[in-house]
């Protein structure tokens, strides 16, 4: 029993290892398909700073195609949401609702509306506080 409890043990702190192991670099012959998978499945495990380095890596290497920059954005807009850092998350989510201003044709259309949901997602207060900021300052 005590051999039992101890390999669970030693397994229990290898997966906990193994786990935080950031991401350093993503291959070259990866598909934004696939490195925005790996972004999700990054985020899965709470691993943001992985998921983050995937979804910036997308924008970098495929962001000329539209809804690609649109999808990469919204999902690290969503890493930003759930990793609390609440200022860039709304920044992302209202560029890319700037973007469908000028280019909703072009983009696949439920990213605007989870946009408007996402930003709703940030508590009030914060919320609040965020535009506060960014009004215009009138004289």
């Amino acid at each position: 029993m005590k051999k039992l409890i101890t390999l669970a043990a030693v397994l229990a702190l290898a997966a906990l290892f193994t786990s935080c192991k950031t991401l350093k670099e993503i291959p070259e012959d990866k598909t934004s398909a696939q490195i925005i998978q790996m972004g999700q499945n990054y985020v899965s495990n709470s691993d943001y700073k992985s998921a983050e380095l995937c979804y910036n890596t997308v924008i970098d290497r495929f962001g000329t195609d539209p809804s690609i920059y649109v999808e990469a954005k919204y999902e690290l807009g969503r890493v930003y949401l759930a990793s609390r850092k609440y200022d860039k998350a709304y920044d992302t989510f209202t560029e890319i609702l700037s973007i469908y201003d000028a280019y909703a044709s072009m983009l696949p259309g439920a990213y605007k509306k989870l946009c408007n949901i996402s930003i709703n997602q940030i508590p009030e207060v914060k919320l609040q506080e965020i535009k506060a900021k960014k009004a215009p300052v009138t004289e």
